[in-house]
């Protein structure tokens, strides 16, 4: 939809154009893609931080397409055991099922929406955005829009519990 080099607030900006000029659909299914880029970039960090190559960051993140998986495998990688929903904050938790759920009928052709459900869902989703990368940047210092860090030897097994032959 667009580079990540273009920058959060620049994204945002081409959000709120697309709803300024009535294009709520449009700027539903942009905000969700933006929210999931950062969930998985986020992802991708925390992957290569817990010790694994990029490429096996990249590897492993290929098996989790998705919203729900990302968010079901996220606790793995948290250096705290800490959910998803516990960083970005179970308040805000509610909308993101039902923007994911309608940009995907959306996308389908499963379902039509009203213009005015798309307006207000998109503007709970751009709310949404900002806590995200606000939450994001204080817990992991990172906020998904920097390059993703490149670890190009693996830091796994440093501390092995099982018996590794050398």
């Amino acid at each position: 939809m667009y580079p990540v080099r273009l920058g959060f607030e620049n994204a945002k900006r081409r959000i709120n154009k697309l709803r300024k000029n009535g294009h709520y659909a449009e700027a539903l299914l942009t905000s969700v893609f933006t929210f999931e880029k950062i969930i998985h970039r986020t992802l991708k960090q925390l992957v290569v931080s817990s010790g694994f190559r990029s490429k096996d960051a990249e590897k492993l993140l290929r098996q989790v397409q998705g919203f729900k998986k990302q968010k079901d495998v996220w606790q793995c990688f948290d250096p705290e055991n800490r959910s998803l929903p516990e960083i970005i904050g179970n308040a805000h938790w509610q909308h993101i099922n039902k923007a994911v759920e309608m940009r995907n009928n959306l996308v389908h052709g499963k379902r039509a929406y009203s213009l005015d459900e798309c307006r207000i869902v998109c503007g709970n989703i751009l709310d949404l955005l900002d806590q995200t990368v606000s939450a994001f940047s204080s817990t992991y210092d990172y906020d998904g829009w920097p390059d993703v860090s490149k670890r190009y030897k693996s830091k796994l097994h440093t501390d092995p519990k099982v018996k590794i032959n050398t």
